[in-house]
């Protein structure tokens, strides 16, 4: 039983000695909590992140974060939009590169390097398709935000909804 307890002990010192892995989180984008379809007609609606993906520049080694968002109407609005709904967020940031020779797109932060997407290029005859798979350690996440802005006079409020990459 004393040993054991030793045992757990140690365990427990073992615990609080290595450093805890965090996850790293960057902010990408913030848009407007809400949208008005086609016109002042409609009442506005929530607007909510829908997916996102990653995309390379093969000839510059870039890499960005696309988030796509939608609002609960947008079926039904949509064909009808001018504005084709909630704008996408088109986000380069430091750190997020395409290493070609590794077909993959890589994000390096603090010393630790981490593969968000593989990257395979094929040719054919109807050209070259690019396939970009994300792995799974690099997520975007979005989250209701609240705000201030001050304009020199007054402080304004407004809700939105930001997104972030984060990285295990």
């Amino acid at each position: 039983m004393r040993y054991l307890g030793s045992v757990l002990s140690a365990i427990v010192a073992l615990g609080f000695a290595l450093p805890a892995s965090a996850n790293a989180r960057t902010a990408l984008d913030s848009v407007p909590a809400e949208y008005t379809p086609i016109d002042n007609t409609v009442l506005r609606e929530p607007v909510s992140m829908s997916s996102y993906r990653f995309e390379i520049n093969e000839e510059t080694g870039r890499a960005r974060v696309v988030v796509e968002y939608t609002y609960p109407d947008q079926l039904i609005y949509g064909p009808n939009d001018d504005t084709r709904g909630p704008r996408s967020s088109f986000v380069q940031i430091p750190g997020l590169t395409y290493d070609a020779a590794a077909g993959a797109i890589v994000y390096t932060s603090n010393g630790a390097r981490n593969v968000c997407a593989t990257v395979e290029i094929h040719g054919g005859v109807f050209g070259r398709h690019i396939k970009v798979r994300n792995t799974g350690a690099c997520t975007v996440r979005a989250v209701a935000g609240d705000h201030s802005e001050d304009d020199g006079w007054s402080i304004h409020h407004y809700c939105s909804l930001d997104t972030y990459l984060e990285v295990r």
